[in-house]
């Protein structure tokens, strides 16, 4: 592993040797997330046939972490490493009348575990549409709900929220059905119908949203529930004021129950609450400036959330029990999924206030290099993931990143309960 850190950084250093390279910038997404439909074959003309495209990519990583305190007390067994490969196939089948059946093939090596490997399909579906003026999705699919940088507090469907850490591999889809109705280019009327594990049809739950134009000004309401769930409220703003690019997100919760784990006399305890009209906010600004003679060559962008149902503990409660849990076998990784899926822990929605942060200097000494820095603070903690990132990509979008994320914070806090201190991730990454 030592080894392919050195190799990567021989790279970077090769690198300003190359010719340059005039192409668009890596990670210009400060949400680090891409829906995997936009990287299958363009459409092109195929209103009078049919058309079949095959594209992809390949991910090779490997990544050294070190845990809290390790500079400390050097002992290089306190080190793990990972290492594997994941790919992705888009199959992009483009049918008459503007039909559509899309699928995206993932495969995943975990080189550190013996060389097992698994397969999954993160999305799968089918377009359709009535007369060109109703669009119908139907199947496993990623949605974009709600204009935030990072929090989205109005995105009750998807299944996988945006994560600072780099998801390596296609984000998960939530299996439903949605419907777009466009009112020319001043309107838009959007549902989902959410049938994700859902095996009773009283089970079922949706959302609607209708989105208007307003000069420079785009806004939204929306409302979501069903399937024995209490209504959720919820509105949206995107706008250029004062020289900045605002977003904003506003969701209320009619009723919202929230489960909580604790620790009570050395066993774990369950606590259960119900309260009403608990609102969830989010407001970002974000602009570019100009450097060098470039445009945007360096963006800067920020974001507040408030979680008014959040906890205002400044240490996690059942930090102890991670403990336990590394004793029993398991990593602090699966104990924190395991609270997650139990409904006792929302990842980066534990506390109140928290705050997100991300720049970007595009043409970093060269115009295939990018330097990027990212941070996820929890307010109320004191505690924050930070993230740094040298990226470069050559003129055939073959890609290298070297990645550092630092956990910091007092010990217990939401970004310090895996005990790690520092983690270093090489990637390469080529399409085919």
């Amino acid at each position: 592993m030592h080894a392919l850190i050195l190799a990567a950084a021989q790279v970077f250093i090769a690198a300003a040797d190359l010719p340059p390279v005039d192409e668009s910038a890596l990670f210009g997404d400060t949400n680090q997330v891409v829906d995997s439909a936009t990287r299958a074959a363009a459409p092109g003309d195929t209103a009078g046939r049919k058309s079949l495209g095959i594209s992809g990519d390949i991910l090779a990583f490997g990544s050294e972490t070190a845990p809290r305190g390790y500079f400390g007390d050097f002992d290089a067994a306190r080190v793990s490493q990972s290492a594997g490969a994941i790919g992705d196939a888009y199959l992009d089948a483009r049918l008459l009348r503007g039909f559509r059946a899309y699928a995206n093939l993932e495969w995943d090596l975990d080189a550190t575990h013996g060389d097992s490997a698994a397969f999954r399909v993160p999305e799968t579906f089918l377009d359709a549409n009535i007369g060109q003026k109703a669009w119908f999705r139907v199947g496993k699919q990623v949605l974009q709900w709600g204009p935030g940088y990072f929090f989205n507090p109005t995105d009750l469907i998807n299944v996988e929220r945006k994560a600072l850490v780099r998801r390596l591999g296609a984000r998960e889809g939530v299996f439903g059905a949605k419907v777009h109705v466009p009112f020319g280019t001043r309107a838009n009327l959007y549902g989902f119908l959410d049938a994700n594990r859902v095996s009773r049809s009283d089970s079922l739950s949706g959302a609607v949203k209708a989105e208007f134009l307003a000069g420079r000004s785009e806004m939204a309401v929306m409302a979501w529930g069903g399937g024995n769930r209490d209504p959720v409220y919820g509105a949206d703003l995107s706008t250029r004021l004062l020289g900045l690019d605002w977003v904003a997100e506003a969701a209320l919760h009619s009723s919202l129950r929230t489960q909580g784990l604790s620790v009570a006399g050395g066993l774990p305890a369950l606590t259960q609450t119900r309260r009403d009209w608990q609102p969830r906010v989010s407001v970002g600004a974000g602009r570019g400036f100009d450097a060098g003679g470039v445009p945007d060559r360096l963006t800067l962008t920020g974001e507040y959330y408030y979680n008014h149902p959040g906890s205002d503990a400044r240490r996690m409660p059942f930090a102890s029990l991670l403990g336990q849990a590394t004793a029993a076998g398991f990593t602090p990784e699966q104990a924190l999924a395991a609270a997650a899926a139990f409904g006792a822990y929302e990842p980066n929605s534990y506390s109140r206030n928290y705050a997100a942060a991300f720049a970007i200097w595009n043409r970093f000494f060269r115009s295939d290099l990018t330097l990027s820095g990212s941070a996820l603070i929890n307010l109320d903690q004191a505690s924050a993931l930070l993230a740094g990132v040298l990226a470069y990509r050559d003129i055939n979008d073959f890609g290298l990143s070297l990645t550092v994320y630092e956990f910091a914070g007092p010990r217990g806090t939401e970004y310090t309960l895996a005990s790690d201190g520092l983690e270093v991730q090489v990637l390469a990454e080529a399409p085919f």
